[in-house]
């Protein structure tokens, strides 16, 4: 007795290729026909360069993620002076790489009686430029002039200095 198929998309006879494959072998292997295979060592190739990738994007987030520069001054001025009343408010700019630190300066007056008092200002990541301020103060009628100059102690030592006219 022969197999007899009928049905709309059945076809009448199986083509000679197909002839040793039966349902039951199908259902049992998994395989439902000779599969589309890329070469084995095409896959391998793609594999490696896939991973030689991914290590080399995950080293370059790592880097930014946990490299930062060292904190450095790159310059110092005296941007601005100001006349008040009687005296002068003076406005320093410390110029950094952007890196996050702390910078230590002071402003020394001459002529003057006190000594200089060191300060600290904390700066954070991709900040350029620290603004610090210092006032001479004059007392009495006429004038004076002082040598005022801003020092940067730490990280790296730096000064600008100006001449600073009091009068009141």
């Amino acid at each position: 007795m022969g197999v007899v198929r009928y049905g709309p998309g059945v076809p009448a006879g199986l083509p000679a290729a197909q002839a040793g494959r039966t349902a039951e072998r199908a259902w049992r292997t998994g395989q439902t026909g000779t599969p589309a295979r890329r070469p084995r060592r095409l896959r391998r190739l793609l594999g490696s360069v896939l991973t030689v990738i991914l290590l080399v994007a995950s080293g370059v987030v790592l880097y930014l993620r946990f490299y930062h520069p060292p904190f450095r001054v790159t310059g110092v001025v005296i941007a601005q002076r100001t006349q008040t009343a009687c005296g002068v408010d003076l406005t320093g700019r410390i110029g950094t790489n952007g890196a996050a630190g702390t910078v230590s300066y002071q402003w020394v007056f001459t002529p003057s009686r006190q000594p200089p008092r060191p300060l600290s200002q904390s700066v954070t990541a991709g900040q350029h430029d620290v603004y610090v301020t210092a006032a001479v103060e004059g007392s009495g009628h006429g004038s004076a002039s002082q040598t005022a100059t801003l020092q940067v102690l730490g990280p790296d030592p730096r000064a600008a200095s100006t001449t600073v006219v009091v009068r009141c």
